[in-house]
């Protein structure tokens, strides 16, 4: 199973999270889309600059440098 990716992040900036989270958190920033092996859910920055998964209300911390780096690598150019 290691073809999978299970530990890579990818990031779509300004993605469809409303698809994965109806309401941003009240003091939160939504940046778009996060995929984790094989879950997908919103990604969101909260008021502590802590960027973590939602999924209909549920929250997961994230590893924060590979969000980084995801986010850097999705606006990278082509």
């Amino acid at each position: 199973m290691s073809g999978l990716n299970r530990g890579r992040y990818t990031v779509q900036v300004d993605g469809p999270w409303r698809l994965y989270a109806r309401i941003c958190p009240p003091g939160w920033e939504m940046v778009g889309t996060i995929q984790r092996g094989l879950e997908i859910g919103a990604l969101g920055k909260s008021p502590a600059g802590i960027y973590a998964q939602i999924n209909a209300g549920d929250v997961r911390s994230l590893d924060q440098r590979k969000v980084g780096a995801a986010i850097q690598s999705s606006n990278a150019p082509a």
